[in-house]
């Protein structure tokens, strides 16, 4: 028996479901069964979501998976931010986008994961441009009614049409503290809008840069 398909049996697999993050409060859940995009430039904060998300899915003992296509995913700052690396599977693609959707297939089909995210934020937009619409309706297929989250790390929405929620991100401002000519870094604000499903507000997000000594 595919071990895998064993953790998917002992998960809730409600398509209703979703995993609700406790750094995001004010985020609605990213539903299982689904795609999620999590769009914006660099530095808008979806890295930090995304490592929010897989920190709530192994907090829950779920084992997760991040395809890494341009091998940019720094793991020192995913477990800073609660993610249990013993229960993440990193697969690097060093910038092959064909061998990331192929991962992502094989990763998907064997079931089994709680989150699975596809990094998709480095690649050029020729690249992007050249990605089948077909990807998106198989991925779509392959989690329907199974307790995965797929989420696409990107800077322009790519799946569209086939994604549950889609979450639009941009930094509001950085965050400076101390005296003049001496300030140092304590984070900054996000701003998450849902363009898909319509109607949801506007959230800001505070993130903090937490010193160690």
């Amino acid at each position: 028996m595919n071990p895998l398909a064993a953790v998917a049996a002992v998960l809730p697999v409600s398509p209703r479901e979703t995993l609700d993050l406790a750094n995001f409060p004010d985020i609605s859940g990213f539903p299982r069964g689904a795609i999620t995009e999590i769009i914006g430039p660099e530095s808008s904060g979806r890295t930090t979501l995304a490592n929010s998300l897989l920190a709530a899915a192994t907090a829950r003992g779920e084992t997760c998976s991040i395809i890494d296509t341009s091998d940019s995913f720094d793991p020192v700052s995913a477990a800073q931010s609660g993610a249990v690396l013993s229960q993440l599977i990193w697969i690097r693609c060093g910038g092959n986008v064909e061998h990331a959707f192929k991962a992502a297939d094989l990763i998907l089909h064997a079931g089994g994961f709680g989150v699975v995210v596809l990094d998709l934020a480095r690649i050029g937009e020729r690249a992007a441009n050249r990605i089948p619409i077909s990807y998106w309706y198989r991925f779509r297929r392959s989690i329907d009614n199974t307790p995965t989250v797929l989420a696409l790390v990107e800077k322009n929405a790519l799946a569209r049409s086939c994604a549950a929620l889609m979450l639009d991100l941009k930094r509001d401002a950085a965050h400076w503290r101390g005296a003049s000519g001496f300030e140092l870094f304590r984070g900054i604000g996000i701003g998450v809008t849902p363009r898909k499903p319509a109607g949801r507000g506007r959230a800001s997000i505070n993130v903090s840069v937490h010193l160690s000594r």
